[in-house]
């Protein structure tokens, strides 16, 4: 069909009619009766020349077309949101919606104290959502907006970025740990039982690794999680050890029986970068919270990129 020919209007129709798979829930969310949902629907079916929805049994369910169309129905919604809210200006002591935050456990750790208080202090209505990292952080960006603090390793496309702090790295293990007793060398780290956090459990192999070849030795890796939470416990109840990052490693060892030690090699900094989807670019409220998530950075002590 070409984009001419469809009323716009319709849009809505199209967005909530998906969303829900619902007529009467529908209706209510566009503030129109059921009857008047149904015709909005016939339109729909013949604007596409798809049944965009199918009754099985008692319920409703998207027919193929009609799950394809569920993305970029609502993202023209939010667009034409955006046409006012651009020209708005954002008021964060009376805001009462949603500021979502995409990242990884470990930096939820480290940051969200500080951009609790921060929050809490800026725009006391507003909601806090947090979720952790997935491999698509550019398509969760433009249907959900918010901000993602990532590395600058993961390369997502078609994103605007702004590098945020720095995070280096250090060894952790148990207190009362042999390591703690004699020179720390790299051979005896070398030596030692590690755990390896890996996001996707894909690899035994990381950064270290690489450091530890170039000067001949090799480290015997007995442990594989999918995130820094998941290393901690198997450190205090054995004499493994792990390397993780700084702010994450300081975090945990107010709760938890553990020591941390400078690397005894160099292994360089990741940096790490608060992403957003271009379509937010000068969207009031996100430069707002984009201001707020770099207050954080620093009342958190996290090192700043120069």
């Amino acid at each position: 069909m070409n984009v001419s020919a469809f009323d716009l209007n319709h849009a809505r129709a199209l967005h909530f009619l998906l969303e829900e798979a619902h007529v009467a829930r529908a209706a209510r969310r566009l503030g129109i009766t059921p009857a008047a949902a149904s015709n909005a629907l016939r339109r729909l079916r013949s604007d596409f020349d798809d049944a965009l929805l199918v009754r099985t049994g008692r319920t409703l369910v998207r027919t193929p077309l009609g799950e394809q169309l569920r993305g970029p129905a609502r993202e023209v919604l939010a667009a034409a949101g955006r046409l006012f809210d651009v020209s708005a200006p954002f008021e964060p002591g009376t805001y009462d919606g949603e500021l979502v935050l995409t990242t990884s456990d470990r930096v939820a750790e480290a940051l969200l104290p500080a951009l609790d208080g921060l929050l809490t202090a800026r725009a006391p209505r507003a909601s806090l959502a947090v979720r952790t990292v997935t491999v698509d952080v550019a398509s969760f960006l433009r249907d959900r907006g918010g901000l993602a603090v990532v590395p600058d390793t993961t390369r997502e496309r078609g994103l605007s970025t702004e590098k945020l702090f720095l995070e280096d790295f250090v060894c952790v293990l148990r207190k009362e740990h042999p390591l703690l007793k004699g020179a720390w060398t790299l051979r005896r780290f070398a030596a030692a039982e590690h755990i390896l956090v890996t996001p996707l459990a894909q690899s035994r192999r990381g950064a270290v690794d690489d450091v530890l070849e170039a000067q001949g030795l090799s480290r015997r890796i007995t442990r594989v999680v999918t995130s820094f939470a998941l290393a901690t416990p198997l450190l205090v109840s054995s004499d493994r050890i792990t390397v993780l990052p700084r702010s994450f490693a300081l975090a945990r060892t107010r709760d938890v029986e553990v020591v941390v030690r400078t690397l005894p090699f160099e292994l360089s900094p990741i940096v790490m970068e608060m992403a957003w989807h271009p379509g937010h670019e000068g969207d009031t409220k996100h430069l707002w919270f984009r201001g707020l998530l770099r207050d954080a950075v620093r009342a958190a002590g996290l090192q700043t990129p120069k």
